[in-house]
C-alpha cells in the first residue's frame, strides 16, 4: 500500500469515530442512554489501530490524528453532559485541562523529535475512567457522579504526569511509547 493511501485510509478510519461522538452527544441532549454508543466508541478506538497495524497501514499522521479525534470527541460529548448536568463541570474542567496539557506536551515532543506519542495503558486508563464518568453522569445520580468524576480526575492527573517521560528526547524515531 502506498504511503498516501495508508495516510488516507488510516485517518479516514480514525475520523469516523467523530460520528459516534456526535451521536452520543445527541443522545445526551435527548436524555437517552449512551451505553451502547460509548461501547462502540471504545471498541472502535482500539480496533482502528489494531486493524491498521495488521495491514501495515498505521502511520505517524494517523497516530497523531487518533489523539486529536479522541480529544475532539470527548469535548463534544462533555459539552452536552455539562449543559445537562452542571455538577459535572468541575470534573470536565479538570479532564479538559489535562487533555490540553498532555496534548501540548505531545505536540512539543512531535515538533522537537518528529515522534508521535502513544500513551498506551496510561491513556487507556484515562479514557476508560472518563467514559465511566460520562456513563455515570448521564444517569443523574449526583453523588455517584461526584465519585466517578473524582476518580476520573485523579486517574487523568496521575496518568498525565507519565507524559513527561522522555519528552523531547528521541526514542526510535517514529513513536515515543509510554
Amino acid at each position: 500500500m502506498k504511503e498516501a493511501a495508508k495516510q488516507l485510509f488510516g485517518v479516514g478510519l480514525t475520523t469516523a469515530r467523530l460520528g459516534i461522538a456526535e451521536y452520543m452527544a445527541q443522545r445526551v441532549r435527548d436524555d437517552k442512554p449512551i451505553d451502547a454508543s460509548m461501547t462502540a466508541f471504545v471498541v472502535s478506538d482500539v480496533a482502528d489501530g489494531a486493524i491498521l497495524r495488521k495491514f501495515d497501514a498505521d502511520t505517524r499522521t494517523r497516530r497523531v490524528a487518533d489523539g486529536v479525534i479522541d480529544h475532539l470527541s470527548e469535548v463534544r460529548v462533555a459539552a452536552e453532559v455539562a449543559k445537562k448536568y452542571p455538577e459535572t463541570r468541575i470534573y470536565i474542567g479538570i479532564l479538559a485541562a489535562r487533555a490540553a496539557i498532555v496534548g501540548g506536551m505531545n505536540l512539543f515532543h512531535l515538533l522537537k523529535t518528529g515522534e508521535a506519542t502513544k500513551g498506551r495503558k496510561w491513556q487507556r486508563a484515562t479514557s476508560l475512567a472518563t467514559a465511566a464518568f460520562a456513563l455515570t453522569a448521564v444517569r443523574g445520580n449526583e453523588k455517584a457522579t461526584k465519585i466517578a468524576g473524582s476518580v476520573a480526575a485523579g486517574v487523568a492527573i496521575g496518568t498525565g504526569i507519565v507524559h513527561l517521560k522522555g519528552i523531547g528526547r528521541r526514542h526510535n524515531g517514529v513513536t515515543r511509547e509510554l
